[in-house]
């Protein structure tokens, strides 16, 4: 049995830096390999070993980034990921990025050479600190990390992660970044020692009582005291992504509730863009949670002069802002609640019963349309969207949705019942494999696990853009992730846009629709996952019974042409079904 020693001052600093982070309420941690980041890889498998935490190793860094980015969404601890020196950590900025406009706890832990070796032209060597922004964070906490720190000592491990932990989770959550430098030898002295922790928590929301020091927050514009908005009768309120991040609240009942597909809220109407054509000129008020942004009918909405605006603002930041809106704080809607009780609808229960029988005259439709194509109708993408959406309510399971176009059929054809996560912080489809797949790690563990499912829906040319996501090394844990793909060869969303009209139809396909051609079946063999080629409803029903081990690619071939105007069809319809409906007393 070797004789203990004292740790390598680089051993040191990893441990106290992994020790930190599990004392801070950190259980799950992303590693991209690299040499510099060496001590921290043997930290963190020390720390596993010892059941502090989980190491989840992503073969590159943007990967690992929005594998962080997803387990932080699902669990909603902070998640580091770990990352060596030089060029990597600039890989991460996209999944930064994404969690600042998520407002997501992520934490960047950037592994750097000894201070006196940077700026000397050193391989693998570049300025760290500041590379994502100033080192004092950003105003509004909008683009950049909401703190930074250099680490170079041990003995400020503790206090200094704790202090970004509570910065990462405070009452405006988002990234952080910590710098560590290590010096050679960058491999441990033997024995590597086991992680030693103090006061570890087992709080569900990660916060120990060292790492639960109060943060100042950003100064916040909202009405405060009293506040009251001259009551109108016409109110929606409207519910875009984060609008329940600090829970569900208590709404009116004669608010009708236009939620997008990401917001989990009780009695929430699907088929937003239809009932807003159709019954959106008699709103007199908005009331918003949230940031809404997956719509035009939404903007548009928010813009008209002769609609009153009131922004419920959460503690710490203001989601969004707009000419003349209101500020008010949450505790707002629970006063209005009261006096919607003491007072009852002014225009009576019409109002919101006019909504509500809309939205089930449109899901009546979208189901007819869904049993169309299982009798053996061309399949679409909306029916295709039903589709997985039914199975994620069925299920209770998760479904992971593409910023592009998935998540817009979901908008239309989608049930409220589904449990639905995207990246809409930023809205770009980068990383979206690697989002699903720390879903899926995440549903892996807690006494539900294994009973929570984990789907994506997304587009081909989404897919590409994370393909490496798919490879995984052989010593992780396994994943279990059913992605269900959109396959039409190319970027659908561009001809939902001007740039799809027949005038601009050569250069729609040459720089915006990028026709590809992947072989997907290739791809799933390449990288050890199933792959199943359906081309009809019924076989995509029959893929989607439920997800089996492993990853399994599903790949719903779709027709790109023509699918743009048979989509403003179906919305047409949709509409003058409502119109006629409501014109005609309909309840």
């Amino acid at each position: 049995m070797p004789e203990p020693r004292d740790p390598a001052p680089s051993q040191a600093l990893a441990e106290a830096v992994v020790a930190a982070l599990a004392t801070g309420g950190v259980r799950d941690v992303v590693l991209a390999p690299g040499s510099r980041s060496a001590p921290m890889a043997y930290a963190l498998l020390a720390a596993e070993d010892a059941g502090a935490l989980r190491l989840h190793v992503s073969i590159d860094e943007r990967s690992a980034g929005f594998v962080a980015l997803g387990l932080a969404v699902a669990t909603g601890r902070p998640v580091p990921v770990v990352v060596t020196s030089g060029s990597a950590v600039a890989n991460l900025h996209p999944a930064l990025l994404e969690a600042a406009h998520q407002r997501v706890p992520l934490v960047v832990v950037s592994c750097d050479r000894p201070a006196e070796l940077v700026r000397r032209g050193g391989s693998q060597t570049m300025e760290h600190v500041g590379v994502f922004g100033s080192p004092d964070g950003v105003a509004g906490g909008i683009s950049r990390p909401r703190a930074t720190a250099d680490l170079t000592a041990a003995d400020l491990a503790s206090v200094t992660l704790l202090d970004l932990l509570g910065v990462a989770r405070g009452p405006l959550p988002g990234p952080v970044h910590l710098n560590v430098a290590f010096a050679d030898p960058l491999v441990p002295v033997p024995p590597v020692r086991s992680v030693r922790i103090e006061a570890p928590s087992d709080a569900a929301d990660g916060t120990s009582s060292a790492a639960s020091a109060p943060v100042r927050a950003p100064e916040v514009r909202v009405a405060t005291g009293s506040i009251r908005t001259e009551r109108t009768p016409r109110t929606v309120m409207l519910a875009g992504d984060g609008a329940v991040r600090g829970g569900r609240p208590d709404l009116p009942a004669a608010w009708p509730v236009l939620a997008e597909p990401t917001v989990d809220l009780p009695g929430a109407l699907g088929s937003v863009p239809v009932l807003l054509d159709a019954l959106g000129d008699d709103v007199e008020r908005v009331v918003v949670l949230g940031r809404p942004t997956l719509s035009r009918q939404q903007t548009a909405l928010l813009a008209r002069p002769d609609v009153e605006v009131v922004l419920v603002d959460p503690p710490g930041h203001a989601w969004l802002d707009g000419p003349g809106a209101r500020h008010v704080p949450a505790g707002w809607l629970a006063d209005e609640v009261e006096e919607s009780r003491a007072a009852g609808d002014a225009d009576g229960p019409g109002w919101s019963d006019r909504w509500h029988a809309a939205a089930r005259a449109v899901a009546a439709e979208l189901d007819a349309e869904v049993e169309l194509a299982l009798a053996g109708a061309p399949i679409e993408g909306w029916t295709a969207a039903r589709l997985v959406s039914r199975a994620a309510a069925r299920d209770g399971g998760l479904l992971v949705a593409g910023a592009s176009m998935a998540i817009r059929q979901l908008d239309l054809a989608g049930l409220p019942a589904a449990r639905v996560v995207s990246n809409r912080g930023l809205a770009g489809i980068d990383g979206t494999v690697s989002t699903a797949l720390g879903h899926a790690l995440a549903a892996d563990v807690g006494p539900a696990a294994g009973d929570r499912p984990v789907r994506a829906l997304l587009g081909d040319l989404t897919l590409q853009h994370d393909l490496g996501g798919l490879v995984r090394g052989r010593l992780e844990r396994p994943v279990d992730l059913q992605l269900v793909v959109l396959a039409d060869d190319g970027g659908s969303i561009f001809a939902t846009l001007e740039h799809g009209r027949p005038e601009l139809a050569a250069a729609h396909e040459r720089v915006f629709a990028t026709p590809q051609a992947l072989d997907l079946a290739a791809v799933a063999a390449g990288v050890g996952a199933r792959h199943v080629l359906v081309d009809d409803a019924s076989g995509l029903a029959a893929a989607l019974t439920g997800v089996g081990r492993g990853i399994e690619i599903v790949e719903v071939r779709l027709s790109r042409s023509g699918a743009a105007e048979r989509r403003r069809a179906l919305h047409r319809r949709l509409v003058d079904l409502v119109r006629t409906m409501s014109a005609g007393g309909a309840a």
